[in-house]
């Protein structure tokens, strides 16, 4: 249930932070960090990390099935969920 409540609640605003998230429903960071998690995973939410590191685990790109909630990011609603495709590409 509090899963549908954070994607209504993220949809609505379209773009919220962690400490947001945590005052809103009034959980602690780690409950939040695990919240946000499987919506990320589920393409429904985009993570927007201040700081981007292409090659860090925080963004996600380090495999399709890798992902760490950053502390300082902010989170935006995505209406068509991204769905990472781990498709092997050789380069010549």
């Amino acid at each position: 249930m509090i899963l549908l409540d954070l994607k209504k609640y993220i949809k609505r605003h379209e773009r919220v932070s962690l400490q947001d998230i945590q005052r809103h429903f009034d959980i602690d960071e780690q409950a939040a960090i695990g919240l946000m998690e499987p919506l990320l995973q589920q393409g429904h939410i985009q993570e927007l990390i201040p700081n981007t590191n292409t090659d860090s685990c925080s963004s996600g790109k380090c495999s399709s099935t890798c992902h760490q909630v950053s502390k300082g990011s902010d989170f935006q609603w995505i209406d068509k969920p991204i769905k990472p495709l781990s498709i092997p590409v050789q380069i010549l």
